[in-house]
């Protein structure tokens, strides 16, 4: 009988556990995600946050780019060509720039849910473990 109890306990304790495979593949998926999945709702308002910013200056630079880019193949004025290209390759580069920063805070977020599911479990294994400090000597005790 003791046997049919233990079982679905460590059944619902392995479910109930967080995986950092999954909290990683929610963060890749979605912005968030792995935060959402590791109940760090703060820190998933904040990669939520900065990636619609991101994903918005990127794409208000691409479309800046753009219509500067069309303007000066429209105008018939060789100082406003010169102009308009100049100034579309400034938003062409920020652009560019917006992008890598899509990445960096894409793979930061999945790097963040991957640790933090790990250590979900943190305060409970902190009590099995101790470091000791006696006369000049440094212990470790570990509880079971």
């Amino acid at each position: 009988m003791k046997k049919l109890l233990i079982i679905p306990l460590l059944w619902c304790s392995i479910l109930m556990a967080a995986n950092p495979s999954r909290a990683m593949l929610y963060s890749a998926v979605v912005p968030g995600g792995g935060q959402i999945y590791n109940k760090a709702y703060i820190k998933a308002g904040i990669v939520i946050s900065l990636q619609a910013w991101n994903i918005g200056r990127a794409i208000h630079n691409k479309s800046e780019a753009d219509h500067l880019l069309k303007k000066s193949h429209e105008s018939s004025n060789p100082m406003d060509i010169l102009f308009y290209k100049a100034r579309s390759e400034e938003f062409h580069e920020k652009y560019t720039s917006d992008i890598w920063w899509i990445a960096i805070t894409a793979a930061l977020s999945v790097i963040d849910a991957y640790v933090d599911a790990h250590l979900a479990d943190f305060d409970e294994k902190r009590d099995t473990l101790h470091l000791k400090f006696d006369e000049g000597k440094v212990g470790l005790e570990y509880r079971f």
